[in-house]
């Protein structure tokens, strides 16, 4: 890796949740970002505190959480302050 980053300016590494297998905490200490992306309606929602206690605990570092999948139909008529609405 040390090599490659002389070449590469991002690295992204897919890898298999943390609950199923170590990898990600194996590789972990090698990441400047960790996110933890999670599927509306699908995924546990006890994932989510699951992943804290890796921040909290600096077991993952720089860790942010991505919620996809969410659709925009709760929120077509918000008006956030940009002067737009959402729209599908």
């Amino acid at each position: 890796m040390e090599q490659a980053q002389t070449e590469i300016d991002y690295f992204i590494v897919d890898t298999a949740p943390t609950l199923l297998v170590t990898d990600t905490l194996l590789i972990s200490q090698y990441a400047d970002l960790t996110l933890s992306v999670s599927r509306a309606r699908f995924s546990d929602k006890r994932l989510i505190e699951f992943s804290k206690n890796l921040n909290s605990s600096k077991k993952l570092y720089n860790m942010a959480n991505v919620l996809n999948e969410i659709g925009l139909g709760k929120f077509r008529n918000y008006n956030y302050g940009h002067g737009y609405g959402l729209k599908e």
